[in-house]
C-alpha cells in the first residue's frame, strides 16, 4: 500500500506540472503521418521544428501508434516542419506562421514516400536511433547491431539496459526471468529464453520491451513483455533477402524471406534452419552435508549446447477499401539440447574420517524438442481514418511428438559404467488464443478501447525412468518413478482503456479483469489440484512535453507470473548423475508492482532518457537447492518471499563527428530478497550495475565498424552471489555489388576476458562454480537482398550468452 501511495502522490505532482505548464502554452501544430500508396500510420519518424534563422531545431517528438503527432510550443513565429524517416524521402514544409489569431496549425495526413532504393541503400549515411522511448514501450533498433549478425534476438537485446544473459544463454531483465515473448503481437511458440534464441535475427525489424503493460496486454510476465517485430516487405512486385552465417564453434544459420505486394494482395513465404552452439569449459567443487555425511566432489571439463530450429511460414493478406483479412501459419522442429563430458572425483566422510573416494568420467546430456504446427486468422475493419476500428483474430498452436529428454553416466577408471540414468517425459501440446478488440474515438484526441481475449493452454503426457544396474550391467525400469500428468489452464479477459491528450500532456489509464481456471492432475492424486481465480489488474500511463524538448513520463501496471507446469509435477527429474530436480505443486502465482518514470531530453540529434523504477514482487517464485543424496542436490520450487528493485537506467546517444555514433547504455540498481526459505542464509541484498558502451565508425561509403565494451556487475540470488565479469566485442561490415550484399564479421569476447563465477553457501550445501567460453568466438554473416528488398517501419540473467553450464 505505501508504494500504491506513492505512485498517486507522484502522479498527483506530474499533473499539477502539467497544468501549471499548460496554462502557458497556447500555440500547436499537428499533423499525421502515413505512408503513401498502403495509407499505414508511421510512428516511427523524427519530427522536428525549426524557427526562421535557427539551424537547430526547437523541437523533437515522435508520432503516436495511430501516426498522430501534436508539438506545442509557447513563442510565435514563423517555423518549417521537418520529417525524416530511413527508407522514406524528406518531408519539409516552410512557411509555417503562428500568431494570436492563427495559434494552430494542422499539417493534415502527410504521405511519406518510400525511396526508389531498398534500407540497404541508405543505412550508412542515415543510421537509425539505437533506442527510441515511448509512452508505453522503448523500441531496440535491430538492424544496426553488427554484432548480432547471424545470431538471434537476444543478441539484439545485448546492450539494452538492465538485461543479462547467464553463462547457460538465460535472459533476465532487471534482475527476473519472468517476462513474455511475442512474435507480432501474438504469443511466442517457445516461451523465456528459448522463445528468443529461436527467432533468427536477420529476420528482426525491431524489439519492443513493455516494462509497464497496458490493461491491453496480457498480464503475465513480472517485468513485462518482449514483443519482437519481423521484418515484412513493403515494396510492390516480388522481391526477398537471404542471410547466410557460420561460427567458429560450428554455430551456423540460413534464413529466407520472399514476398509480393500488389495493391490488394500480399502473400510471402520464408523460412529458416539454425543451430546456435555454445561451448565453455566447466569447473566445480561441490560439498553437501546429509546427517552425519559430508560428499565433497569436485568435476571440470567441456561442456556443449545447441539451440536449433527448422521452419517454413507462408502468409497471405488481402485488402478492401475498409477491411482487412490475413491468414499466416508455420510448421516446424526446434528445440534445445546440453551435454558434457567431465572429469568426476568424489570423497565422502563421517565423523572426520574418509570412508570412500573414487574418480570416475561424467556423460550427460539433456535434450527437450518438438515438432510444432501454428496458424493465426484475422481481420481488421476501419469504420473511417478518425481510429475507429474494430479487429479480431483466432490463433491456435499444436506442439506434438514433444519430447523431454536425460541420460547420465559415470564410467570408472576401467571403462565401466558404474552408475547411469535415462529420463524420458513425452508431451503433447495446444494453445489456443482468440481476441476481439474495439477503439472508439469520442473526440479528435481521446480515445475508446475494450475488448475480450480467451486463452488456453493444454499439456499431457507420462514421465518414465530407467537406471543401470551395475551387477547385472543392464538398465532397469524404474516403476515407482512412472508418472502421468494433465495440465489445462483457461484464461477469460476483459479490459478498458481510456486514453486522451490536451495540448503537451497526454494520459491512458485501463484495468483487466481475469478469471483463471486451472486443473493438474497426475498418478500422483496427492498432488491433484483445481484453482479458480478472479482477479484485477489496473495500469496507469501519463507524459507531458515540456518546452525546448524536455518530455517526462510516469507509469504503473500491476502484474503476474502463473506458475508453469514444470514448476509444479510432483516427480523427482535428473539433469545429471548428481543434480536432480522435483516440482511443487502448491507453488503460487507471483504478483508484481511496477512503478517508472522516465526522461527524456532531446539535443539536436542528441538524446538522453533515464528511467527511474521501483518493482515489488509478493511471492517470488525461486529454485532451492539442497542435499538429496549423498554427492547429489534438489532443486525444487518454491515462493521464496519477496523482493524489491529500486534502480536508475541510462542511455545516451550521441554523435561526436559524422562518422562516429555513440551509445552509452548504464543501470544502477538495488536488489533485496526477503527470504523466508533462510536454509541458514539471511535476507540477501546487492547493489547491481552494468555499463554498455557501443560505438559505431563508418569508414567510407560502404563500410562500418562496431565495437562494445561491456561490464557486468556482481548479483545476488535467495542461496547464493554471482561475481562481476566484463568482455569486448568487434564487428566490421562491408557492403557489396551496390550495397544488396552484406558482409559481417564479428568476433565476440576479443580479449578473453569473460569468466562467471558463481557461489552457493548454505548449512549444508557449498558450491563453487567457474565457467570460461570458448575462445575464440568468430561469426561470419551474407545478407542479400534482391528487388529493392525493404522492410516496413514498424508503427536477465544477461544478454552475454557466452558461457555453457550454469544450472549445473
Amino acid at each position: 500500500m505505501k508504494e500504491m501511495k506513492k505512485c498517486f502522490y507522484l502522479m498527483l505532482v506530474l499533473l499539477s506540472l502539467a497544468s501549471a505548464a499548460s496554462a502557458a502554452v497556447d500555440s500547436l501544430i499537428k499533423g499525421k503521418l502515413v505512408e503513401a500508396g498502403s495509407r499505414k500510420p508511421i510512428d516511427f519518424a523524427d519530427v522536428l521544428l525549426f524557427a526562421n534563422g535557427n539551424e537547430n531545431p526547437v523541437s523533437h517528438t515522435l508520432p503516436q501508434s495511430d501516426g498522430s503527432f501534436a508539438i506545442t510550443l509557447t513563442p510565435y513565429g514563423e517555423y518549417t516542419l521537418f520529417v525524416r524517416l530511413v527508407g522514406f524521402d524528406v518531408y519539409t514544409r516552410s512557411g509555417i506562421v503562428l500568431s494570436a489569431s492563427t495559434p494552430v496549425f494542422d499539417a493534415g495526413v502527410i504521405e511519406m514516400k518510400p525511396l526508389e532504393v531498398g534500407l540497404a541503400e541508405v543505412e550508412v549515411v542515415a543510421q537509425k536511433k539505437q533506442i527510441i522511448y515511448k509512452l508505453d514501450k522503448k523500441v531496440i533498433e535491430a538492424s544496426g547491431n553488427l554484432l548480432a549478425s547471424g545470431g538471434s534476438a537476444v543478441d539484439i537485446l545485448e546492450n539494452t539496459p538492465s538485461i543479462r544473459v547467464d553463462a547457460e544463454g538465460n535472459v533476465t531483465f532487471r534482475g527476473s526471468a519472468g517476462f513474455a515473448v511475442y512474435v507480432d503481437g501474438k504469443p511466442s511458440i517457445f516461451s523465456g529464453t528459448q522463445a528468443l534464441e529461436q527467432i533468427p535475427s536477420g529476420l528482426i525489424d525491431n524489439i519492443e520491451i513493455i516494462t509497464t503493460p497496458s490493461a491491453r496486454h496480457d498480464t503475465e510476465g513480472d517485468v513485462g513483455i518482449i514483443n519482437i517485430i519481423t521484418k515484412k516487405h513493403t515494396q510492390h512486385g516480388f522481391n526477398g533477402m537471404v542471410n547466410v552465417s557460420g561460427s567458429s564453434v560450428y554455430s551456423r544459420a540460413m534464413d529466407f524471406l520472399l514476398a509480393r505486394q500488389n495493391n490488394k494482395l500480399r502473400w510471402y513465404l520464408g523460412g529458416s534452419y539454425a543451430e546456435r552452439v555454445r561451448k565453455s569449459d566447466f569447473n566445480q567443487e561441490k560439498t553437501t552435508l546429509v546427517t552425519d555425511t559430508a560428499t565433497t566432489s569436485h568435476s571440470s571439463g567441456p561442456r556443449r549446447s545447441r539451440g536449433y530450429n527448422y521452419s517454413l511460414k507462408t502468409g497471405w493478406l488481402y485488402s478492401l477499401p475498409q477491411t482487412t483479412f490475413n491468414l499466416d501459419v508455420e510448421g516446424g522442429y526446434g528445440g534445445t539440447n546440453r551435454n558434457g563430458n567431465l572429469d568426476y572425483s568424489e570423497e565422502r566422510k563421517a565423523g572426520g574420517a574418509v570412508f570412500e573416494q573414487g574418480a570416475y568420467l561424467s556423460h550427460d546430456r539433456y535434450e527437450i524438442d518438438e515438432t510444432y504446427f501454428q496458424g493465426t486468422a484475422g481481420f481488421t475493419h476501419k469504420w473511417n481514418d478518425k481510429g475507429r476500428d474494430l479487429s479480431g483474430s483466432f490463433y491456435a498452436k499444436y506442439g506434438g511428438d514433444a519430447l523431454e529428454y536425460f541420460s547420465s553416466d559415470l564410467i570408472d577408471v576401467r571403462g565401466l559404467r558404474q552408475q547411469g540414468h535415462r529420463a524420458y517425459e513425452d508431451e503433447h501440446r495446444w494453445t489456443v488464443r482468440a481476441n476481439l478488440d474495439y477503439i472508439h474515438p469520442y473526440r479528435e484526441t481521446g480515445r475508446l478501447e475494450a475488448g475480450y481475449q480467451y486463452f488456453s493452454y493444454l499439456e499431457d503426457g507420462d514421465y518414465s525412468m530407467e537406471f543401470w544396474n551395475p551387477s547385472q550391467n543392464v538398465f532397469y525400469w524404474r516403476d515407482d518413478i512412472y508418472n502421468t500428468f494433465y495440465f489445462q489452464r483457461g484464461i477469460n479477459s476483459f479490459y478498458a482503456i481510456l486514453a486522451d491528450s490536451y495540448k503537451s500532456f497526454q494520459f491512458q489509464a485501463g484495468v483487466r479483469a481475469e478469471h483463471t481456471h486451472r486443473v493438474l492432475k497426475s498418478s500422483k492424486e496427492w498432488a491433484n489440484r483445481t484453482v479458480n481465480r478472479f482477479e484485477f489488474f489496473p495500469s496507469a500511463h501519463i507524459g507531458y512535453n515540456f518546452p525546448r524538448q524536455h518530455v517526462l513520463m510516469a507509469s504503473f501496471s500491476r502484474r503476474t507470473t502463473r506458475p508453469q507446469l514444470f514448476y509444479m509435477e510432483p516427480y523427482i527429474t535428473y539433469r545429471d548423475y548428481y543434480s536432480a530436480e522435483i516440482g511443487n505443486p502448491d507453488v503460487r502465482p507471483e504478483y508484481i508492482d511496477s512503478y517508472e518514470l522516465n526522461y527524456k531530453k532531446s539535443i539536436s540529434i542528441h538524446s538522453l532518457s533515464a528511467t527511474l523504477f521501483h518493482r515489488k514482487r509478493k511471492d517470488k517464485i525461486e529454485r532451492l537447492r539442497v542435499p538429496y543424496e549423498a554427492g547429489v542436490t534438489l532443486d525444487s520450487m518454491a515462493n521464496v518471499g519477496h523482493d524489491y528493485s529500486t534502480g536508475l537506467e541510462l542511455n545516451l546517444q550521441v554523435q561526436p563527428i559524422r562518422c562516429w555514433n555513440v551509445n552509452l547504455n548504464g543501470s544502477l540498481y538495488h536488489y533485496k530478497v526477503e527470504n523466508e526459505y533462510k536454509l541458514g542464509n539471511s535476507d540477501e541484498e546487492s547493489l547491481n550495475y552494468e555499463i554498455a558502451l557501443n560505438n559505431g565508425f563508418d569508414m567510407g561509403k560502404y563500410t562500418r565498424i562496431q565495437f562494445d565494451g561491456n561490464f557486468i556487475g556482481p548479483s545476488v540470488t535467495t542461496q547464493g552471489r554471482t561475481d562481476a565479469f566484463w568482455y569486448a566485442n568487434l564487428a566490421i561490415r562491408r557492403q557489396l555489388f551496390k550495397r544488396k550484399l552484406n558482409a559481417t564479421l564479428a568476433f565476440r569476447d576479443v580479449f578473453n576476458s569473460a569468466r562467471y563465477n558463481s557461489r552457493i553457501n548454505t548449512a549444508v550445501l557449498q558450491s563453487y562454480t567457474r565457467i570460461s567460453p570458448r575462445y575464440p568466438l568468430i561469426m561470419l554473416t551474407l545478407s542479400y537482398a534482391f528487388n529493392n528488398f525493404k522492410t516496413a517501419s514498424a508503427g536477465q540473467r544477461e544478454t552475454h550468452d557466452l558461457f555453457e553450464g550454469t544450472n549445473h
